[in-house]
């Protein structure tokens, strides 16, 4: 499995797009409702890693994700 995507870049992504801050407790595995991430957020994640990365990334499969750890998994397995 190739590494496109790592948490840091996540982390960044979902800072830049959401303002979710980088310093938030348990980021990598805090579920994206108590980041306070909703489906519009999630979709501007992916479509800023789709562009990033030049890769598609099936909405449905990502929106089933439950946190960026997840979502990265899911990303770097595409």
């Amino acid at each position: 499995m190739t590494t496109r995507c790592s948490v840091q870049n996540m982390i960044a992504i979902l800072h830049a797009k959401v303002g979710v801050p980088p310093s938030t407790p348990g980021i990598d595995t805090a579920s994206w409702e108590s980041l306070g991430v909703e489906s519009l957020g999630l979709t501007e994640v992916c479509t800023s890693l789709e562009h990033q990365l030049g890769i598609e990334i099936p909405q449905e499969e990502a929106f089933s994700t439950h946190n960026i750890q997840e979502l990265v998994t899911f990303v770097n397995s595409l």
